[in-house]
C-alpha cells in the first residue's frame, strides 16, 4: 500500500511539471529573414491575452509599437533599437492584457543577413 501510495505521488509531481514546462513555452507568431534581395520588411501581429511577447532582432534595425488593450484602457509603447538581442515587449505595460497589436518594421544595411521574430508566450 506504501508502495502504491509514493508511486501515485510520483506520477502526480511528474504530470505537474510537464505541466509547468508546456505552460512556459513559446510559439514564433511570425519570423522573417533579412537578405541583399529582401532588405526590408513590416508586418503586425494581433496576440490574445499574452503572458509575455518576445522580440529577437538579429543584425538589423528595427522599429516596433505595442499597443495593448484592457476593457476600455489602451496602453501603446513605441521602441527602436540597433542592437542584437531579445526584447520584452509588454516592458512597462500592465499585465493580463486582453488582446496586444505589435507592429515591427526591420531593415539590413548591406549584403549581411538579418533576423527578425516575435515570440509569445500565452497566459
Amino acid at each position: 500500500m506504501k508502495k502504491l501510495l509514493n508511486l501515485a505521488a510520483a506520477l502526480v509531481v511528474a504530470a505537474a511539471i510537464t505541466g509547468f514546462a508546456l505552460a512556459g513555452t513559446a510559439s514564433t507568431v511570425k519570423s522573417v529573414h533579412l537578405n541583399a534581395q529582401n532588405p526590408s520588411t513590416a508586418f503586425s501581429v494581433r496576440i490574445h491575452q499574452p503572458k509575455k511577447i518576445v522580440l529577437y532582432v538579429g543584425s538589423a534595425k528595427v522599429a516596433t509599437t505595442t499597443m495593448c488593450v484592457k476593457g476600455t484602457t489602451v496602453s501603446t509603447r513605441s521602441r527602436s533599437f540597433a542592437t542584437d538581442g531579445t526584447r520584452n515587449m509588454l516592458w512597462h505595460i500592465r499585465g493580463r492584457q486582453d488582446v496586444c497589436y505589435v507592429s515591427v518594421s526591420a531593415a539590413v544595411e548591406g549584403r549581411d543577413g538579418g533576423y527578425v521574430s516575435v515570440d509569445v508566450y500565452p497566459r
